[in-house]
């Protein structure tokens, strides 16, 4: 066995535990301010503790040369707009983590295990993330939030892409989020070089490392009232099944404006 694997391997699994240990401690002062009433001003407060939490755990991959991820025009995505609709693929578990890095307001819609979770639950509730099983109630809700200003990102294949599938049939909910709340959908490519906590491996089995994430911001897409579902999420689905430019996966510099700036336009019957 080599340096480097003796390394990584060490490292990887000392990273579960301080994901883990984070987590906690996240949980812990979640509870403890559960006297709290639930108001705009704690879910904004627990929203920017999971964010700093997140930001540090993916400064730390970078850092230890295991996980580096890199983002591709995260400074594009509107800011100052009455809220925004977040869709991204989902390859793998840590897509969530990338983009709360660097979203500090922006909340989600979880899975109703998550609730049990002891690393995740409690700071998820406070921070006013939505579990996935309301239902209708659930989309209302979103779009009252969205409709409110807030950031909301959804994976709209409803679990992770399976490896070797570039993408699973889109569910429409996040359009009739955003069209309910007036707001645009901003499109996200999450491109893994390794299957790291890819769907159907145990998350503490250790992938092949180090490994890449590219964060590609896409198009902002429109959504006007009269436009129809389908042909929306037609749209859609195309671009995430258009492979990834290949400036991205070569690039190993810092983030940066790698594109000509994204095209906004609305979809017409």
């Amino acid at each position: 066995m080599t340096l480097r694997a003796v390394y990584t391997f060490f490292g990887y699994y000392f990273t579960l535990l301080m994901f883990g240990l984070f987590g906690l401690a996240q949980s812990f002062v979640s509870l403890v301010a559960g006297v709290l009433p639930a108001s705009p001003a704690t879910e904004w407060f627990f929203q920017r503790m999971v964010h700093r939490n997140f930001a540090l755990f993916i400064w730390w991959t970078t850092f230890a040369q295991l996980f580096d991820v890199h983002y591709h025009g995260i400074e594009r995505i509107p800011k100052g707009r009455r809220g925004l609709v977040l869709a991204a693929n989902h390859p793998s578990l840590t897509d969530i983590t990338c983009l709360l890095a660097r979203l500090p307001e922006a909340i989600c819609i979880f899975k109703p295990a998550i609730r049990r979770n002891p690393v995740l639950g409690a700071g998820a509730r406070r921070a006013g993330y939505l579990a996935s099983d309301g239902g209708l109630d659930v989309l209302r809700r979103a779009a009252d939030k969205v409709a409110a200003g807030h950031t909301l990102i959804v994976f709209p294949e409803g679990t992770r892409t399976p490896p070797g599938t570039s993408l699973l049939p889109l569910k429409p909910g996040f359009v009739l989020i955003a069209r309910r709340a007036g707001v645009a959908i901003q499109l996200v490519r999450i491109t893994c070089s390794r299957p790291v906590l890819a769907k159907g491996r145990a998350w503490w089995k250790m992938p092949p490392l180090p490994a890449r994430a590219d964060i590609e911001v896409g198009p902002l897409i429109e959504v006007p009232s009269t436009a129809k579902t389908g042909d929306i999420l037609a749209t859609i689905d195309a671009w995430f099944r258009t492979p990834a430019k290949a400036s991205v996966a070569a690039c190993a510099t810092a983030p940066g404006p790698l594109f000509s700036p994204i095209r906004s336009f609305t979809l017409r019957r």
